[in-house]
């Protein structure tokens, strides 16, 4: 099983043809990440595991997935991996195995470098976009890296967040259940 869009020849369900915020047909900008993804070396390019086989856990598939949503400027790993699981296309080419957000952690550390390889690019297709609605005079390959990286911290700060509140709140709860049972000394 190949698993790949017949439109594009890249990941399947990676866009739809609906309007994002900025007004930039989904479509176009999904075709712009697969064309960034399948510029990358494949040796650049770090697996992280997952069911043999299954297109989700490909290296390509997840950096399309990530570069996409960075894009758009959805950030946090468990909103990423919701998304993932809330599309039924997607469910059914992948055989409902879908990544967690610690796969997608684990895949944007390990491959960093092609990651902001991939937003830059469709970060300049955005721009060109912008240039030629008139909403944009220029731009600059500066600004764009540091926008590229820009994205992709946040998306490692977000991610830290909803570690520290998940891990706050597991504590929360353990010391409750402790002092409950008594096991600990009120002062």
């Amino acid at each position: 099983m190949t698993g790949l869009d017949p439109r594009n020849n890249g990941p399947p369900c990676v866009g739809r043809r609906l309007q994002t915020g900025d007004n930039c047909n989904l479509r176009a900008l999904a075709d712009a990440v697969v064309a960034a993804v399948w510029q990358v070396d494949e040796r650049m390019l770090v697996p992280v595991g997952g069911p043999d086989g299954n297109l989700a856990f490909e290296p390509r598939t997840l950096l399309a997935m990530l570069t996409i949503c960075y894009a758009r400027q959805i950030y946090g790993s468990a909103e990423v991996a919701a998304r993932l699981r809330r599309d039924p296309d997607f469910c059914r080419v992948c055989q409902d195995k879908i990544p967690d957000a610690t796969t997608l952690r684990r895949f944007r550390s390990e491959n960093r470098p092609a990651l902001n390889f991939c937003l830059k690019a469709t970060l300049r297709f955005l721009a060109e976009e912008k240039i030629a609605q008139g909403l944009l005079a220029s731009m600059s390959e500066d600004h764009l890296a540091e926008e590229a990286s820009r994205r992709i911290i946040t998306a490692m700060f977000t991610d830290s967040i909803e570690l520290d509140r998940s891990q706050a709140s597991d504590g929360t709860v353990e010391l409750c259940i402790l002092v409950a049972k008594g096991g600990a000394a009120v002062h």
